[in-house]
């Protein structure tokens, strides 16, 4: 049984990667980041921040694709509940992009001055 919901897990992560081309272009952008990480040495604690910075990120998108998808399945017409839900669901996605990119400068703009200098 533990292994039908993680093999469901693993082929949700595959459809998203190979269909959805925000979350292809947030992946990049994750593993941009990580390899710059590596780059920059980050210590364990800036290591904790990131990682979790870019889980969430990822899995707001992927919340997002999943409320898109079901919307899309009950009502393909315009609704204006359904459009509702599905700006928040975005908005949602946007809060935590911003959020995470705040953080970001915060633990990259130090390292990149130290380089610098």
């Amino acid at each position: 049984m533990f292994d039908i919901h993680f093999k469901a897990a693993f082929e949700g992560i595959l459809k998203v990667i190979t269909t959805q081309r925000t979350f292809q272009v947030m992946l990049a952008i994750a593993i941009i980041v990580i390899l710059a990480a590596f780059f920059l040495r980050f210590n364990t604690t800036e290591w904790l921040v990131l990682i979790l910075m870019v889980t969430m990120v990822l899995s707001a998108e992927m919340f997002n694709t999943s409320i898109e998808f079901l919307a899309d399945r009950i009502n393909h017409r315009k609704d204006p509940a359904i459009k509702l839900v599905k700006d928040i669901s975005a908005a949602a996605v946007l809060t935590t992009a911003l959020i995470s990119i705040a953080v970001g400068i915060m633990l990259f703009y130090p390292k990149i001055l130290m380089l610098l200098s």
